[in-house]
């Protein structure tokens, strides 16, 4: 947990990539050692699986619930795909702040274009692009997966390519070679920690009230 006794910015870490790219596997480390970091639980109307726990692997609700929701503002984003819908509820960013931590989650580049259009004050959005050295790996380890048909496999690749096209709306590149699952997982911790300290109107706001200064208007 970070220190309260100063300056505590609100982080809603997202992160970005290809299929293939390995981001469900930073994810889950990031989850499962950082202390600092809460994963978002996604929503979601498709059905359970049997070996899945309602609150922990997604909040399962129905169409008409999750509509009903959209409605209400209640999403942070929200997409479909393949007929279900996916979102992240805006209550996982109030409960990881309530726990004095940031939120991280796996999203696409739609719904991390959602979040970069918000206002979310007073969290702010970090949002992280995870890629293979080349586009040559990319495809290599798509095809060892041995999951999807030639014409499925030409079709992510394609998806992969129209998404980068949004790189530059996003804040870093992480690049995420094989076997280095856990020196990409320092690196995020490294941009994170780095952007808990970034200067914003919150943390002059707090310099201004603890050091009884009057802050420069230029």
């Amino acid at each position: 947990m970070r220190d309260a006794r100063f300056h505590n910015p609100s982080l809603v870490v997202v992160l970005s990539g290809p299929s293939g790219s390995g981001k469900s596997t930073v994810i889950d480390v990031l989850c499962r050692t950082d202390s600092t970091l809460r994963c978002a639980v996604s929503a979601t109307t498709r059905r359970a699986r049997p070996d899945e726990v309602d609150g922990s692997d997604y909040h399962f609700l129905s169409k008409a619930a999750f509509e009903a929701r959209i409605q209400q503002g209640e999403f942070l984003e929200w997409a479909e795909y393949g007929g279900n819908l996916y979102g992240t509820l805006k209550t996982e960013i109030a409960a990881a702040r309530r726990g004095g931590k940031d939120t991280i989650l796996e999203i696409e580049v739609k719904g991390a274009l959602q979040i970069r259009a918000q206002n979310l004050e007073p969290a702010r959005a970090l949002l992280l692009w995870l890629l293979p050295p080349s586009f040559g790996l990319l495809e290599e380890r798509l095809r060892l997966r041995n999951t999807e048909s030639e014409s499925e496999l030409a079709q992510r690749l394609d998806i992969a390519k129209s998404e980068l096209t949004h790189i530059q709306d996003y804040d870093y590149c992480i690049i995420n070679p094989d076997d280095a699952v856990e020196k990409v997982v320092r690196q995020i911790q490294a941009v994170i920690t780095a952007e808990r300290s970034r200067i914003d109107s919150e943390l002059t706001r707090v310099v201004h009230e603890r050091f009884g200064v009057v802050l420069s208007e230029s």
